[in-house]
Parts: C-alpha cells; sequence; structure tokens
C-alpha cells in the first residue's frame, strides 16, 4: 500500500487486520503468494526492493539487537537488483525459489536465493514442494 506496509487479513473479519509487515521505504506495489510453499510471498515497492516474508515466522524470537540488522523474524530476503523503481513480480510455477522483477526502466531479471537462505529458515520442513528439486 501507499504507507509502505503490507497487511495480512482474515476474509472472515475483515474489520481488523491480523498482522502488518513492515519495512519498504516507499509504496509496495504488488504482492504475490508462492504458488508451491502456502507461507512465503514476496512483496515489491518504489523503494526498488522484492522482499520475501514467511507468515509462519510472525512474533517469532528474535537474538535481541538483531532486528535492526536483520529485519523482523518474519523477513527472509530482500533482493535489491534494480536501479528504477520496481513495478511487478511473479514467482516461477515449477521451481520454489526462483522469482521474475521488472523495473519501470523495463529491465527484467529473474533471480533465485540462496539456498542456504531458505535452508536456514526453513530447517526441517520440505524446502521444495512437491517439484523434488
Amino acid at each position: 500500500s501507499a504507507d509502505k506496509t503490507v497487511a495480512l487479513w482474515d476474509s472472515r473479519k475483515l474489520s481488523k487486520r491480523l498482522y502488518t509487515f513492515r519495512g519498504h521505504q516507499d509504496s509496495v506495489l504488488q504482492v504475490q503468494w508462492s504458488p508451491i510453499r502456502a507461507e512465503i510471498f514476496a512483496t515489491c515497492s518504489l523503494d526498488r526492493q522484492t522482499r520475501v516474508w514467511d507468515v509462519s515466522r510472525i512474533d517469532e524470537n528474535q537474538a535481541k539487537g538483531t532486528y535492526e540488522e536483520d529485519g523482523p523474524p518474519e523477513l527472509l530476503f530482500i533482493h535489491s537488483g534494480h536501479v528504477s523503481k520496481m513495478s511487478d513480480i511473479c514467482w516461477n510455477p515449477v521451481d520454489p525459489w526462483i522469482i521474475a522483477s521488472v523495473s519501470e526502466d523495463n529491465i527484467l531479471q529473474i533471480w533465485e536465493m540462496d539456498q542456504k537462505i531458505y535452508t536456514e529458515e526453513l530447517s526441517g520442513t520440505e524446502l521444495f514442494g512437491a517439484t523434488g528439486k
């Protein structure tokens, strides 16, 4: 939204937000849920960043002093590869950790988070969905 946040709502009770994701420095333009992992979504913003979030980590305990350095516990990754404002993002429907992002200067980037990020963050869970990769 224009207030630089993303809100999580329960569609059965729209009078109250369940949670607000904070971190972008400008308006959030797109939110895309992972087609393979129901708890993972990505956002893109006019701040030239894509952020990948994990809803299952909301309110997870975090070591003191790491919020400023690493962000909130539900933030998995930040992609800052664009030099112009971002306009859209899309998950690869087959490979669970590949995302395409495009900016206003018509530059398309296709990128994948380092496996260490989601292996550490999601240890003990099925990492790759149904593809078996």
